[in-house]
């Protein structure tokens, strides 16, 4: 049994045994990105306010990264606690309809007492915790596997949506996607639950690509969708995959001939980000200003930047939300190529010690699956929101994790790390690698 020499400090024992099971490479990264983001709340926006709030969220954040990372992820995931979890989420959620107070447009924010909270940021922990729960121990062998799963997404989706919040709305389904994958799903498998939201696109850009794709989508699913699984039917069963494939097809026409009725749900700034996508000059001083403003000022900054607090764009205020969603247009400016690279490197670490993290655990289907629906927490979110920088994604308030001003979204970016630094520390071979250390 480990006991400590005398004259040893209890506090050093306690530093030595956290930082025993600490994966440097996902500290780093993280460490790297919060000063980032610090750096630019203090110096480039010093009169906000912004910096000192963020730095109290993020030592809070600090303490529950502590918490969690060394919780047995399986109390995350057991079947009570992410149902308890589950129900105590859509109350919330639904307590933001009734009383949450709204910003801009949208209602997403909750007081309780003295905290504010925005349970959609929460809600993407819950989802990916009772996914994991469920996959765990039910993989997907058949297609509708999936479509079983799919109704654990829909009720916390729905409810975000009609706050309306379209970026959180379509974490979840890429979280879902990605997980699914993880336990079993193909890549057709995937193409057909996407395939819908193709053809609206393409059906907005130009409909002859959207009827091309519609019938492509047949027969690349006639030559090669589960042809294994379906092989093993006789008689009329087999006949049940060309229904299927047909219903697909039809679905996928449905889509864009519904495509002006559905786009009615959207609301009108909404639908005002997804046009100016396509072509922010239609409206440069409207709903494409704030892509063209962002493209200037990541361009304006050059290799080394214009220096902390000294950007054009950003200190003349002419880029929207600089401390939220556009706040790595700031970075662009401000720091320069260099560091932007490095952000973008920061995290490409944090995905891959994910993807990593998943294959340690392959012996523990939920911990595997786990691991992927934060990595691809992750990985969507940076996507998204450097990509609506540089005008190749569509705006959506979706935050960039570290980065972006909130306390909600740091708080729980903290706590996906401490779950994937938890999955690390509680892999079998961590735990004997430790155990020697120890003796």
């Amino acid at each position: 049994m480990y006991s400590r020499p005398a004259g040893r400090n209890l506090l050093i024992d306690i530093l030595e045994e956290f930082s025993r099971g600490l994966d440097i490479w996902l500290a780093g990264a993280t460490v790297f990105l919060i000063a980032v983001g610090l750096s630019i709340l203090r110096w480039s926006q010093p009169t906000l306010g912004f910096f000192d709030r963020q730095v109290q969220f993020a030592l809070a954040g600090l303490l529950l990264f502590l918490l969690f990372s060394r919780m047995p992820y399986t109390f995350l995931t057991n079947k009570i606690s992410v149902w308890v979890l589950y129900v105590i989420n859509l109350a919330l959620l639904l307590a933001v309809m009734i009383k949450g107070h709204s910003a801009q447009g949208a209602q997403r924010w909750l007081a309780l007492g003295p905290i504010t909270l925005q349970p959609s940021e929460i809600a993407k922990l819950v989802v990916i915790f009772t996914l994991a729960s469920w996959f765990g121990s039910r993989p997907v062998k058949r297609f509708w596997d999936i479509f079983k799963a799919a109704a654990i997404i829909l009720p916390p989706a729905i409810l975000v949506f009609k706050q309306p919040d379209l970026g959180t709305s379509l974490t979840f389904g890429a979280i879902f996607l990605g997980m699914s994958f993880w336990s079993g799903a193909t890549l057709l498998d995937l193409l057909i639950l996407s395939s819908p939201i193709f053809s609206l696109i393409l059906d907005a850009v130009k409909p002859m690509w959207w009827l091309i794709f519609s019938g492509c989508i047949g027969l690349v699913l006639l030559v090669f969708w589960r042809r294994h699984d379906w092989h093993r039917y006789r008689g009329r069963l087999k006949h049940i995959r060309l229904f299927l494939i047909a219903a697909i097809v039809l679905v996928n026409l449905g889509a864009g001939v519904a495509r002006p009725h559905l786009w009615g749900l959207l609301k009108e700034y909404q639908q005002k980000r997804l046009t100016s996508f396509v072509n922010p000059y239609i409206d440069p001083r409207g709903s494409g200003y704030h892509i063209l403003q962002s493209l200037i000022a990541i361009g304006g900054g050059g290799i080394a930047g214009a220096g902390l607090g000294k950007g054009n764009q950003s200190q003349g205020a002419f880029i929207p939300e600089r401390h939220t969603d556009f706040i790595y247009a700031v970075i662009g400016e401000e720091l320069g190529f260099k560091i932007s690279a490095l952000v973008i490197v920061a995290y490409t670490i944090i995905c891959f010690r994910g993807v990593a993290t998943a294959q340690q655990c392959a012996k523990s289907p939920t911990g595997s699956i786990l691991a992927i629906g934060l990595t691809c927490l992750f990985l969507f979110h940076v996507f998204l929101n450097i990509g609506m920088t540089m005008g190749i994604m569509p705006v959506a308030g979706v935050p960039l994790p570290f980065l972006s001003y909130g306390g909600t979204a740091l708080i729980v970016d903290l706590i996906a790390i401490a779950i994937l630094q938890s999955l690390q520390y509680g892999h079998p071979q961590q735990v004997e690698r430790s155990l020697q250390m120890r003796a």
